[in-house]
């Protein structure tokens, strides 16, 4: 049953606003009770259409790097990991939905806050083409969405944002400001739009630009993958890093166990991810 987010109310929610709401739910295909006739569809990318089986790329693991390296290693080392750790669906039925959802013409794109050729902090090239080819192995394209005639021009006049089915917004950008540029610059006025996203604040940006223009939102805060990693252990995730780093090879989490078990069931947990980060930094 879905559950309509109803803490800290007063502050995520217009008051006057009668056709916006916000529902957590760890099964993506609710969202079609939602569906109408010119409904826009928007999708997160990481962690509602892309995660991993493994520890390590989690967004748990992100967060561990994160806290312990500086910015630019972070982002080095993130996008190396991203790169490499296959990824999966968090639900194995989330590529039939989209292909269904664009097979009835509906506007159906991935909103990310990556950039085209941005990772975090970093300017990169081709953080689109990497996206793209990983959502393929998973059986997600976006080029397929038919372009309406009123959004034929996103290629063209939001070339920094926009590239096949994927909208870009940067970490200079707001989600619902980008959002607002390109209804108001394309002139496309949905029925609706849904929004399914694991961050709430990403969420009530988008609401709130909706409430604005009288569009209206439903979104949806998406915990399928925090609930599935939610006994992360960064020694597992640390371990398939090392594997990685050292042999080229991805580790399942069972792997890692057993090697935990084996090598390292008394090792200090910081001293050796500074070990393992010792040894990408003689990499690079």
């Amino acid at each position: 049953m879905r559950q309509l987010i109803t803490w800290a109310l007063s502050v995520l929610f217009f008051t006057g606003s009668l056709d916006a709401e916000i529902i957590k739910t760890s099964n993506i295909q609710e969202i079609r009770e939602e569906i109408t006739e010119n409904t826009l569809i928007l999708f997160n990318i990481a962690e509602v259409l892309m995660d991993t089986e493994t520890s390590l790329g989690t967004q748990a693991w992100r967060k561990f790097v994160r806290a312990r390296l500086a910015p630019q290693l972070h982002d080095e080392l993130t996008l190396f990991v991203f790169e490499n750790v296959p990824p999966k669906s968090p639900e194995p039925s989330t590529p039939e939905l989209i292909s269904e959802l664009q097979a009835k013409g509906l506007m159906t794109f991935a909103f990310t806050s990556r950039g085209r050729h941005e990772w975090y902090g970093s300017q990169i090239p081709d953080i689109d083409l990497i996206t793209e080819k990983l959502l393929l192995q998973i059986g997600i394209d976006f080029s397929k969405t038919e372009l309406n005639q009123e959004l034929s021009i996103l290629p063209e006049v939001f070339a920094d944002f926009y590239h096949a089915g994927v909208i870009y917004t940067t970490n200079t950008r707001d989600k619902g400001e980008l959002l607002r540029e390109i209804l108001e610059t394309t002139g496309y006025r949905p029925s609706k739009i849904i929004f399914v996203d694991d961050k709430v604040d990403s969420l009530v940006s988008v609401e709130t630009t909706l409430d604005s223009l009288g569009i209206p939102f439903v979104g949806y805060a998406y915990s399928k993958t925090t609930e599935d990693h939610g006994n992360f252990d960064p020694l597992i995730a640390n371990i398939q890093l090392d594997w990685l780093i050292s042999q080229g090879q991805v580790l399942t989490d069972d792997q890692a166990m057993q090697i935990k078990d084996e090598q390292h069931s008394t090792t200090d947990l910081i001293p050796y991810f500074e070990e393992v980060v010792g040894k990408w930094n003689e990499r690079l």
